[in-house]
């Protein structure tokens, strides 16, 4: 985590990712990658708040040796079984709250740094209709009734013989879930996505949307962030949408705080996910509104490219962007995203130095 992106340990967190209390704590032990303030990224063990470093297990555990999780997730076939057993144990969670540090303390990165990336984009129904809607002449315009009958249509025909849509974007792109988004001054469209991140944890090439489940380690909150004005390419709008220009912002796919394992989720169509905008809800609705099931978007993308243990898929995100509200993200801004049982994220918005501004006043310095 860089120094630009963390939040000063005196500044206080909203807990409800961090705390036993609200639907977004998860459940279980639940694992994190974190430092003690300069010292060493590790993988932790978490509990009601708690954590210890997963290597206090090293001596009776091989899991316990990784130094990371992005390193535990590319062994998983490895780890998954003592995982499981170790993470279930009673003993296990009273050590964890006996000894373990006070997560607030911890500077907390995203869980993972995945070999790929990918999103799927209008995957919610309720999202879908939401843009049809407020297109043309407004959700109140006389020609809504026809825009919302015809959103449906396509929309049930799409579930019943299309498929997901679902871009590539890069790794490079995940941030920090929990301290400071640097937003550039010509940034001025940057929206919110709440979703639900699938990580991968085996080899995968052809899989059935019913075998899908057996290739999932587990899962995240991410805030896939896109510059809105940026998806449509005004020189190039018969190539449709540039997921670089829109999608490639550094930060721009906070991912975490947990990394919850999937046997902590039997059900992930029944995950709530929501996102506040300071204090605001934006959106909140739950998996079950998406247009195809993780389980069809995983099927999908290996079908066409070979998935392996670490990537993440990104599986859509529910009514109440940012342009639905017609504002979007700027400088002091307090963005909450939060999916049940796997945590919340809590970023506060930080304007960067205007480039142009700097240069024009080093050429004033150079000219005195």
């Amino acid at each position: 985590m860089h120094a630009d992106q963390e939040m000063s340990s005196a500044e206080p967190l909203d807990r409800g990712g961090f705390g036993s209390g609200g639907d977004a704590a998860p459940a279980g032990v639940v694992l994190a990658q974190a430092s003690r303030g300069s010292g060493e990224s590790l993988p932790w063990l978490v509990a009601d708040g708690r954590a210890l470093p997963l290597r206090e297990w090293a001596d009776e555990w091989p899991l316990g040796r990784v130094g990371s999780l992005t390193e535990l997730v590319a062994r998983w076939s490895d780890h998954e079984s003592g995982l499981r057993v170790l993470t279930s144990r009673p003993d296990v969670r009273q050590v964890i709250h006996s000894r373990g540090t006070d997560v607030g303390a911890l500077r907390v990165q995203a869980p993972l740094e995945p070999r790929q990336t990918f999103c799927t984009i209008g995957n919610y129904r309720r999202q879908m209709v939401e843009a049809a809607l407020d297109a043309d002449d407004g959700a109140d315009g006389p020609g809504a009734p026809a825009r919302q009958a015809a959103a449906l249509e396509a929309l049930d025909r799409r579930s019943r013989t299309g498929e997901p849509y679902v871009c590539l974007t890069s790794s490079e792109r995940i941030g920090t879930p929990i301290g400071n988004l640097a937003i550039s001054p010509d940034v001025v469209t940057l929206d919110w996505e709440v979703e639900i991140a699938v990580v991968i944890g085996a080899t995968a090439h052809e899989v059935a949307a019913g075998d899908a489940a057996s290739v999932v380690a587990g899962y995240c909150v991410a805030n896939d962030l896109t510059v809105r004005s940026r998806v449509m390419r005004a020189d190039l709008p018969a190539l449709g949408s540039d997921w670089v220009q829109s999608k490639g912002m550094p930060g721009s796919l906070p991912l975490g705080p947990w990394f919850v394992p999937a046997w902590q989720v039997p059900d992930p169509s029944r995950l709530r996910l929501r996102l506040s905008v300071n204090g605001t809800v934006m959106q909140d609705d739950t998996a079950e509104d998406m247009l195809f099931a993780i389980k069809h978007q995983v099927s999908y993308l290996s079908r066409h490219t070979r998935l392996r243990p670490g990537d993440v898929l990104c599986t859509g995100s529910p009514a109440g962007f940012g342009v639905h509200h017609g504002r979007f993200l700027r400088a002091d801004d307090v963005v909450t995203a939060q999916v049940t049982g796997l945590g919340e994220q809590h970023l506060r918005c930080v304007a960067t130095e205007d480039p142009s501004a700097a240069l024009r006043e080093k050429e004033k310095e150079l000219m005195r």
